[in-house]
C-alpha cells in the first residue's frame, strides 16, 4: 500500500483524483497549497506526489524545486498537472525528472503513471537497501581482520587523492572510493583464525586467504550499480610480474583502478601497526615499496607517480572528502 500526496489548489480536483483510484489499496493525503503540501510532505513521507503547476503563491514548479533541494528526495516520483500544453511546460518538467500529464486527463492515464512509478520507485528502494547491505557486510569483513579493521576508508583516501592528482573523471574516483570500501568484502567467508593469525600462514592457509577476492566479487556481482568495480574488486591482488592471484594477470592486463587500489593498499598496510612491528613512516614505506618494486610486482610507470604524489607529504596532510564521490 502506498501514500500518495496530492497539492492542488482545487478541492474539485483532488477529489476527482481520488475517485481514479477508488479500489486500489492506496492512500491519500492533500493539501489545496504548496506550503501546506511540503509541510505534509515533511510530516507523512508520501510515496508518491500528483502536483499542480498553476497554483496561487507558490507553484508547482517552486514546491517540486523546493523539495528536490534535499538529495535525500531525489527518488520521490513526482508528477505534474497542468493545463499549458507547451513546449516550455514539457522543458520545465523534463528539467526536473518529473513526469507530467495535461488536464484534461483521463483516468487509465494517470493510475498507469502512478503504477508504473510506484514500482520503479519501489525496485530502487529494493537496490538501495541491498547496496546498504553489502556496505554493512563490508564493515563485518573488515572487523574479522583485526589487523585492518577501520582502514578501508583510509584505503579509499589515498587512492582519491591519487587518482585526482592523476586527472582521472569523477566517475573513475568514485569506483575507486567504492572498490576500496569493498574490496574485502569477501574476507567474510574466510575463518576468522586465519584472518587474524599473528605468525606465518601454512599453505593451506593462505590458499583459503588468496579465495577472498572471487569471494568478493561473486556477493557484490549482483547488484547493477556496482558492475563497475568487480574488475577491481577481483583484480586487486594481481602483481604486475604474474605472480599475484586469482587469475595470475601480468603486466597491463591488470585493471588500472585494480592497480591504484593495490598501490594504496600496499602503502596503507605499511603505515599501520602490525603485531610484528610499529607502524612505518611514510620515508620507510617507500623504502619497503621500492623494494617490492625492484622484485617485479609492481607497475614502475604508475608506482613513478604514486611515489611522487606521496613522497613529500604527511600521513595528516593526505585528505579527500569522500562524500564529494558517494551518491
Amino acid at each position: 500500500m502506498s501514500k500518495i500526496l496530492i497539492i492542488d489548489d482545487y478541492d474539485e480536483s483532488i477529489a476527482l483524483i481520488k475517485t481514479y483510484f477508488i479500489g486500489t489499496k492506496h492512500t491519500f493525503i492533500s493539501s489545496n497549497n504548496g506550503p501546506g503540501g511540503l509541510d505534509l510532505f515533511q510530516k507523512e513521507s508520501p510515496d508518491l506526489i500528483i502536483l499542480d503547476v498553476i497554483m496561487p503563491g507558490m507553484d508547482g514548479f517552486q514546491v517540486c524545486d523546493t523539495i528536490r533541494e534535499n538529495p535525500a528526495n531525489k527518488n520521490i516520483p513526482i508528477i505534474m498537472v497542468t493545463g499549458l500544453e507547451d513546449d516550455k511546460s514539457r522543458e520545465q518538467c523534463f528539467s526536473r525528472g518529473v513526469e507530467y500529464i495535461f488536464k484534461p486527463f483521463n483516468a487509465y492515464d494517470i493510475r498507469m503513471r502512478v503504477e508504473s512509478l510506484l514500482q520503479l520507485k519501489s525496485y530502487k528502494d529494493q537496490l538501495k537497501n541491498a547496496e546498504q547491505l553489502i556496505y554493512k557486510l563490508a564493515l563485518i569483513a573488515e572487523s574479522k581482520d583485526s589487523y585492518s579493521a577501520g582502514s578501508n576508508k583510509r584505503l579509499a583516501t589515498f587512492g582519491a587523492h591519487f587518482a585526482e592528482e592523476l586527472k582521472l573523471d569523477k566517475k573513475e574516483i568514485k569506483d575507486i572510493c567504492l572498490g576500496s570500501l569493498l574490496h574485502s568484502i569477501g574476507k567474510i567467508e574466510i575463518d576468522e583464525k586465519i584472518l587474524s593469525k599473528p605468525g606465518p600462514l601454512t599453505d593451506q592457509e593462505f590458499e583459503q586467504i588468496k579465495t577472498y577476492p572471487e569471494k568478493g566479487e561473486k556477493i557484490v556481482e549482483p547488484i547493477e550499480s556496482f558492475k563497475n568495480i568487480l574488475p577491481l574488486i577481483r583484480h586487486h591482488k594481481e602483481q604486475f610480474d604474474g605472480s599475484g592471484y586469482p587469475d595470475g594477470l601480468h603486466g597491463d592486463a591488470i585493471p588500472v583502478n585494480a592497480q591504484i587500489v593495490a598501490l594504496s593498499d600496499c602503502l596503507n598496510a605499511l603505515t599501520t601497526d602490525r603485531p610484528y612491528r610499529k607502524a612505518y613512516k611514510l620515508k620507510d614505506a617507500f623504502m619497503a615499496m621500492d623494494t617490492i618494486l625492484n622484485s617485479g610486482k609492481l607497475n614502475p610507470v604508475l608506482y613513478k607517480e604514486f611515489k611522487q604524489v606521496y613522497k613529500n607529504s604527511t600521513l595528516e596532510q593526505i585528505s579527500v572528502d569522500l562524500k564529494h564521490y558517494s551518491g
